[in-house]
């Protein structure tokens, strides 16, 4: 079940990255839309660092160093997911803001 749920979200949240950081650099885009097109591109990255983070603890002889790499791959993960989403919340507050002045 766990595999299963890996490779899902692993699957997934690589696609979305590549998807979003090709997305977020195209010619005509809105500043305010690219920088919220690359909160979620953060986003998908640290669901990909948590899952690798979450893996290290599922093999059996679970030694120190493992630990500590599991330890700091969920910590970066969690920061990027949390720092991704701050970011995506700001800059679209800002974009529609701008939107709204526009018309």
């Amino acid at each position: 079940m766990w595999f299963a749920f890996y490779m899902t979200g692993m699957l997934a949240s690589i696609t979305a990255s590549v998807y979003y950081s090709i997305t977020a650099r195209q010619r005509g885009m809105h500043p305010l839309q690219s920088r919220m097109t690359l909160g979620k591109m953060n986003m998908a990255m640290g669901v990909l660092v948590t899952l690798f983070g979450a893996n290290q603890f599922t093999f059996e002889p679970l030694t120190s160093v493992r630990i500590v790499v599991g330890a700091i791959l969920l910590l970066v993960g969690l920061v990027n997911l949390v720092l991704g989403t701050r970011n995506f919340l700001r800059y679209r507050a800002e974009w529609q803001a701008a939107a709204k002045g526009e018309s």
